[in-house]
C-alpha cells in the first residue's frame, strides 16, 4: 500500500477568459465552432509535480492569485484538471470558505447535526460528537441561534470544530482560521497537530499567517504563478518568502517618500504611483507579418541593483494582467502563439497569427524610485531562438516605439540588450499615468518629481526653516548596512543625514522624530553637543544616528528629520535650519521565528531573584 496521501504529476489547469458572456454560453453548447479568437487561454497551474506523504503537516503559502486555491479545489475534486494526473488516498475534509455546507436559517446545533449526518454518522454518534464540538467552539451561548446571526469569527469556530470532530484522513484548511481570533487560532493549530500525531491525518494548511504555518507545519510549499517555487524546510522557505514580501514593501515605502504632500496622501497606495509600466515588443525589421516561428523561453529585466522581474514564457500566468510582468496576447491583435512544451521546457512562438498589429508585446513594471536613482541603463535579457525573420526589439517611450536592437536568425541564444533610461518621457509635474490599452500601446508617462540621489527628497515634501543649512538626503540602513525601509526589532540600524550649509555650523542640533500613524510621537532622537562632544562640522557632510538595538515594536511609522540652530526650550521650538516634516516612511517587523508580540516599545530590562529564606 502506498504511503502517499496525495500524488500529482504534470498537473495543469486551463481557464478560458471569454471576451463576452454570451460566448461562454455558446461554448458550453458547442455553438462557437465557427468563431475564432473569442477567448483567451489562462493557465492557473501548469506542469506541477507534488507528493505528500500520509501524516504530513504541509503548509502552502504564496501571494493572492498564485494558484493555491485552484490546486486545493483540484485535490478536493471540485475542479477537474485540464492535464496531468492526480491520486488522492483517503477521505478529505475541507474548509475552503466560511460556513461551507451550513444553512443560514438553521441554528448552529442544527447545522452540526446536518453536517455529521451527511458524513454518515448515526444519531448516537452525532449526540456524542455534538457536545464536543460545541465545547471546542466555545459557542454555548449562541449555539441555538441561526447561523446568519453569527460573526465571521463564530463561523470559523463552528466550521473548524465540526470539520475536525470526525478525524478525517486528509484535512484541508484554506484561510478559514484567519477570520477567528488569535486565541482560537492557537487552539486550532494545536488540534491539527494532534490529528496528525494521534490519528495519522494529513493536513494541508493554507494561510498568510506565517507564524501559524511555522508552528504547525513540518514542510512548506511556496506556490508562485501556478508553479512550485520552493518546497522543504519551513523556516528557510518562510525566510525566503518574507524577503520577497519585504522587498515589495520596500518599493512601496520608497514610492511613498517620492510623494509626501498631503494632497497626495490618498493616492500613495495606488499601484500606478509605485510602479512605472515599461512596454516592449517583438516586431519584424520591416514591420510586416513574421514568416518564421521564433521561440521565446524567458524575458528578464534587470538594473545595476539586481533583477527587476522575469517572465517565464509559456508558464502559468505569463499573460495575466494581474501580474506585474506579463505578455499581452489578445487574440486577433497580437502574434503570440499559445503556450507550448518541448520536453520539459515551456515557450511561446512569435509567428504570424494574423494579429492586427503584427507584433508580440510584453510589459515589465519598474519601481519609480529605481528609475529616479538609476546610475545606468536597464538590461533586457532574452532567451530565444530566432528563425527566418530579423526581429526588432523596441520599447515604448510614451509617444512611440524606439528600436533598441535587431536579432538575426540563428540557433537558440541568450541576448543581453541595454535599454537606455534617457529615452523615456520624464515629466516633472503631477500628471497621472495614463490608462493603457492592451490592444495596442500604452501611454507611459514617468511621473518623477526629482533627480536627487536619495529616496527621500526635498522637492515635494512638507518642509520649513531658513535653509541656511539644508538636508540633502536621509538614508536608513539596516543591520546588514544596506539602504532599507523595513527593519527588524532589536537589530542595529543607522539613519544618515546628508547635509550642506551656507553658514558655519556651531553645535547644531540634529533630530529624528518617529511618529505612529495616529500622530503620536513614538520616539525622538536628539543629538546636540552633549551627544557628539567637540565634533567639528564642515559646510558639507553626513551626520549619522547609530542604533545598536531597535526597540520600536512591529508596525508602520513616519518620521521627521531636522537640523536646528540650538536645542528647543519647553514648549518653544528653536529656530530651524531645515525640517522635513513627517516625510520618511518605514516599517518595523519581528524576526521570522519570533512569534511573541512585543508591543509598541521593546523595553529592555534586567532581572534579579530574592530568596525569602
Amino acid at each position: 500500500m502506498s504511503n502517499l496521501a496525495i500524488e500529482i504529476k504534470k498537473l495543469g489547469k486551463l481557464y478560458k477568459l471569454y471576451n463576452y458572456p454570451k460566448d461562454k454560453i455558446f461554448d458550453a453548447f458547442g455553438l462557437n465552432f465557427w468563431k475564432k479568437n473569442y477567448y483567451q487561454e489562462f493557465w492557473a497551474l501548469r506542469n506541477l509535480d507534488l507528493k505528500i506523504k500520509k501524516g504530513e503537516r504541509v503548509g502552502i503559502i504564496g501571494r493572492n492569485g498564485a494558484g493555491k486555491s485552484t490546486l486545493l479545489k483540484i485535490i478536493i475534486g471540485n475542479v477537474s484538471p485540464t492535464e496531468g494526473e492526480i491520486k488522492v488516498n483517503g477521505n478529505i475534509q475541507a474548509l475552503m470558505e466560511l460556513g461551507t455546507g451550513f444553512h443560514p436559517e438553521f441554528t448552529g446545533r442544527e447545522n452540526i447535526r446536518a453536517s455529521l449526518s451527511y458524513q454518515g454518522l448515526s444519531a448516537k454518534e452525532i449526540a456524542l460528537k455534538e457536545d464536543e464540538i460545541i465545547d471546542f467552539a466555545e459557542l454555548e451561548d449562541f449555539i441555538d441561534q441561526p447561523i446568519k446571526t453569527y460573526s465571521a469569527g463564530m463561523y470559523a469556530r463552528l466550521a473548524f470544530s465540526t470539520a475536525t470532530a470526525i478525524e478525517p484522513e486528509i484535512l484541508i484548511i484554506d484561510e478559514v482560521l484567519g477570520a477567528g481570533d488569535a486565541y482560537f487560532a492557537g487552539k486550532s493549530v494545536e488540534r491539527m497537530r494532534k490529528l496528525t500525531e494521534q490519528s495519522g491525518a494529513t493536513v494541508l494548511f493554507v494561510s498568510h499567517d506565517l507564524n501559524s504555518v511555522l508552528q504547525l507545519c513540518e514542510r512548506i510549499i511556496w506556490i508562485d504563478k501556478g508553479r512550485i517555487r520552493a518546497d522543504g524546510n519551513p523556516l528557510e522557505i518562510i525566510k525566503e518568502y518574507s524577503a520577497m514580501v519585504r522587498k515589495e514593501e520596500e518599493i512601496r515605502l520608497r514610492a511613498r517618500d517620492l510623494k509626501v504632500l498631503k494632497k497626495h496622501a490618498a493616492a500613495l497606495e495606488r499601484y500606478e504611483d509605485i510602479y512605472q509600466p515599461l512596454l516592449f515588443h517583438f516586431v519584424t525589421e520591416n514591420g510586416k507579418e513574421p514568416i518564421g516561428r521564433s521561440r521565446v523561453y524567458s524575458l528578464t529585466l534587470s538594473s545595476a541593483e539586481g533583477q527587476i522581474g522575469r517572465i517565464d514564457v509559456g508558464h502559468p500566468m505569463d499573460n495575466s494582467l494581474d501580474q506585474p510582468h506579463h505578455l499581452i496576447d489578445t487574440k486577433g491583435f497580437m502574434d503570440w502563439g499559445p503556450a507550448c512544451k518541448d520536453k520539459d521546457e515551456m515557450y511561446r512562438e512569435y509567428t504570424n497569427l494574423k494579429g492586427k498589429y503584427r507584433h508580440a508585446p510584453f510589459e515589465f513594471s519598474v519601481p519609480k524610485s529605481l528609475l529616479i536613482n538609476s546610475r545606468g541603463n536597464l538590461t533586457l535579457e532574452i532567451d530565444m531562438e530566432v528563425t527566418k525573420d530579423t526581429i526588432a526589439i523596441e520599447v515604448y517611450d510614451g509617444s512611440d516605439y524606439k528600436r533598441i536592437q535587431l536579432l538575426s536568425p540563428g540557433s537558440r541564444s541568450i541576448y543581453k540588450i541595454e535599454v537606455p533610461c534617457n529615452i523615456f518621457d520624464v515629466r516633472r509635474d503631477d500628471s497621472e499615468v495614463e490608462e493603457k490599452s492592451v490592444l495596442s500601446t500604452s501611454n507611459s508617462i514617468i511621473d518623477l518629481s526629482t533627480d536627487l540621489e536619495s529616496a527621500v527628497t526635498t522637492d515635494e515634501i512638507n518642509e520649513y526653516g531658513n535653509k541656511e543649512a539644508r538636508i540633502v538626503a536621509v538614508r536608513m540602513l539596516d543591520h546588514e548596512g544596506k539602504e532599507a525601509k523595513v527593519f527588524e526589532i532589536e537589530k542595529p540600524m543607522e539613519v544618515h543625514f546628508q547635509y550642506t550649509s551656507d553658514v558655519e555650523l556651531i553645535n547644531p542640533v540634529f533630530v529624528f522624530c518617529i511618529y505612529l500613524p495616529d500622530g503620536r510621537c513614538a520616539s525622538q532622537w536628539i543629538a546636540d553637543e552633549n551627544s557628539y562632544g567637540d565634533m567639528k562640522f564642515s559646510n558639507k557632510g553626513t551626520f549619522v544616528f547609530s542604533i545598536k538595538q531597535l526597540f520600536l515594536g512591529k508596525g508602520s511609522y513616519v518620521a521627521s528629520a531636522a537640523i536646528f540652530k540650538k536645542s528647543s526650550y519647553i514648549g518653544v521650538e528653536a529656530e530651524s535650519y531645515h525640517v522635513l516634516d513627517r516625510s520618511i516612511h518605514f516599517q518595523v517587523v519581528q524576526a521570522i521565528n519570533d512569534n511573541v508580540e512585543k508591543g509598541l516599545c521593546v523595553q529592555p530590562f534586567e532581572v534579579r531573584y530574592l530568596n525569602d529564606r
